[in-house]
């Protein structure tokens, strides 16, 4: 799913209707375990402060086939030096901000299966795992 901020930012770009917001350059990927909305709320990520969380520049995207971008190579998240996310609040959301801590939610999908990942825990996408496409 896309957020209403980041198809805009791309409306306005492609068409030059509103320019004022380039597109980024560089997109991270975080986990969240609340669903995300349209309007870049309700996201809830690990703490960052002593649990060794951090988001992802993803870095080894495909180009695009049939509308959709995969990940070329796996996205290992840092280990764990914490519990991030326990069997009562799972990870069931990724998601791919504009900036590594704070910015704007651009797009954000469901995994899989929930996630739980404790202490010592790499959590990892395998290659060819993730799926980024513009959708309405």
């Amino acid at each position: 799913m896309n957020t209403n901020y980041f198809k805009n930012v791309i409306m306005g770009n492609l068409f030059q209707t509103s320019t004022g917001t380039a597109l980024p350059t560089t997109y991270y990927i975080g986990l969240s375990s609340t669903t995300p909305t349209a309007s870049g709320t309700n996201v809830t990520e690990p703490s960052t402060s002593g649990t060794g969380y951090a988001r992802k520049q993803l870095t080894s995207l495909s180009t695009p086939s049939n509308g959709v971008i995969q990940n070329s190579s796996a996205i290992s998240f840092p280990e764990s030096t914490a519990t991030w996310f326990s069997a009562s609040s799972p990870a069931t959301y990724y998601v791919i901000y504009d900036s590594l801590t704070g910015g704007n939610l651009l797009m954000y999908n469901e995994l899989t299966a929930p996630r739980i990942i404790e202490v010592n825990t790499v959590a990892t996408i395998k290659a060819n795992s993730l799926y980024l496409q513009l959708t309405d």
